[in-house]
């Protein structure tokens, strides 16, 4: 089966015409010949979305050279005609970690734009069911359009890289969104010189890993959820997969749900995607915890700390905004007729609160956009996608190793029952919402790998573990707001009152700990 092998990236807060200059630029491109390309890419389906549902893609694509050829400084060479050629492409679902993708890929020159529906009996529809009624019910569903510029990069160990830069715009449903992603496509040689290659461009572009085919893009804008916040996906898993099959995916997937949601968030305020970039985050810390073991060392996070501590800021600001203040606020406030000193104060600390998580997105958004951010979730991606095939475990390796983090659950949860003094019961409690959400991402990964009876025990302390997690981050919540209004320097009575109520929270939490 033909495949095609490629890393694709966003590049969050760069404008086209400043990344096409400094790729123009960069030591590895800039003497190297520069081609544009016109493309213009017809997307099919039937109006069940049959080809969706098989996770294909199919595509007419036409090409339009610019007259002439970019010499490496960008300038164009003299003159030829300009021509448009034609070309249809099926893709099937690509399968790989992080921002690589290895996809089925067939495509057959066209004389015009129309289907030939001979060259699709070659692909992996042939064996479709219905196929002829299918093809007959195929039609336009969505299109993108962009300029392509492109380089080839020849290796010294005989690879061929394409890079390929793409701007311009997805069409679907009356709709249109922005296209910015740079390509970088195997054309020969060892996947490795597509890593290899992407972290040398990365000094200089924000190459955020993107998992999102231009297809799957124009099919959320066309049914209105290409700016969703993404959440983590179910693990397709058999049973009694080793600790390197469950690294591939679930790490894969953890990854590819920070990286989606990073995009999201450099682009709108929605506080659900800074959420979901940190629940990402989180899974891939526990994986690792879970898997440690059985893999090699992963790259250090140290680069990814001041993103980190950005997303950190502004959920708490989020929260406190969205969630806290407006439950509790109206009870602090009471009668504001009665009490329009109190009305101003809960107004006056959100004026405040809201300033700060505007400046907070700022924050963040210029983490997105600088370079080392980008290299440190590439190397992510580089270390996952060199995990060896296959490791050997113990059978019972992933109950095991929950098993020890549900006892130390537990424990966490008894400690905080007891001790007299506030700051040892905050930290038993504070302990245990962390182990809560370790066991609650290990559980949800390892589940589908395991016996029935076993997996029936994990799926009971995944439920208890996420009870606690809520519960225990209700309070953690309000406290976090009182600290909030705190530094805000707040009115002293409305701080005051979200203290206790957190006090009041913990109490409860500590309490029913047993």
């Amino acid at each position: 089966m033909p495949q095609e092998i490629e890393l694709k990236f966003a590049l969050p807060g760069v404008r086209a015409d400043d990344a096409l200059q400094r790729l123009r630029r960069h030591p590895l491109l800039r003497r190297r010949p520069m081609r544009q390309q016109r493309l213009v890419n017809r997307y099919y389906d039937t109006p069940d979305g049959w080809l969706r549902t098989q996770r294909c893609a199919l595509r007419i694509r036409g090409i339009e050279a610019l007259p002439g050829k970019a010499s490496p400084t960008g300038q164009p060479t003299p003159d030829t005609p300009a021509r448009r050629t034609w070309e249809q492409t099926l893709k099937t679902a690509g399968h790989g970690s992080g921002a690589l993708s290895v996809r089925g890929e067939w495509t057959t020159p066209l004389a015009r734009p129309v289907l030939d529906r001979a060259a699709l009996l070659a692909t992996a529809l042939a064996a479709a069911p219905d196929l002829a009624q299918r093809l007959d019910a195929l039609q336009p569903v969505h299109e993108t359009r962009c300029l392509r510029t492109t380089w080839t990069v020849r290796g010294g160990d005989g690879s061929v890289v394409e890079v390929a830069l793409d701007a311009g715009d997805i069409r679907a449903s009356g709709g249109r969104a922005p296209l910015l992603e740079l390509e970088l496509e195997l054309l020969a040689g060892d996947p490795a010189a597509l890593h290899a290659l992407a972290d040398a461009l990365a000094s200089d572009l924000p190459l955020l890993p993107a998992r999102t085919s231009k297809a799957e893009q124009a099919q959320r804008l066309g049914d209105g959820t290409l700016d969703q916040p993404v959440v983590a996906r179910p693990l397709d898993l058999p049973r009694h997969a080793d600790p390197i099959a469950v690294a591939r995916a679930a790490l894969g997937d953890a990854l590819g749900q920070l990286c989606d949601n990073l995009l999201l968030a450099a682009r709108h305020d929605d506080p659900e995607a800074v959420h979901q970039a940190r629940v990402g985050w989180r899974r891939w810390r526990s994986l690792l915890r879970l898997l440690r073991p059985w893999l090699p060392a992963p790259p250090a996070h140290d680069a990814l700390r001041p993103l980190l501590a950005s997303l950190g800021t502004v959920r708490d600001l989020d929260v406190a905004l969205t969630e806290t203040l407006p439950l509790w606020g109206p009870l602090f406030v009471e009668d504001d007729t009665a009490h329009p000193d109190r009305l101003r104060a809960w107004q006056q600390a959100s004026r405040r609160l809201t300033a700060s998580v505007r400046a907070a997105r700022r924050a963040l958004r210029a983490q997105l956009s600088d370079p080392a951010t980008a290299q440190a979730l590439l190397a992510c991606a580089t270390w996952l996608q060199q995990l060896p095939e296959h490791v050997e475990a113990p059978a019972g390796w992933a109950a095991e190793r929950l098993g020890r983090w549900h006892a130390r659950l537990a424990h966490s949860l008894r400690e905080s029952t007891h001790p007299a003094d506030a700051q040892t019961t905050t930290d038993a409690l504070h302990a245990a919402r962390l182990l809560a959400k370790r066991l609650r991402y290990g559980a949800e990964a390892v589940a589908p790998t395991l016996p029935d009876k076993a997996a029936r025990r994990v799926h009971r302390w995944q439920r208890d573990a996420r009870t606690w997690q809520s519960r225990i981050g209700r309070w953690r919540d309000t406290q976090r707001a009182a600290e909030l209004l705190a530094e805000h320097r707040a009115d002293a009575a409305l701080t005051g009152f979200l203290r206790g109520v957190a006090l009041a929270g913990r109490r409860a939490e500590a309490h029913t700990g047993d």
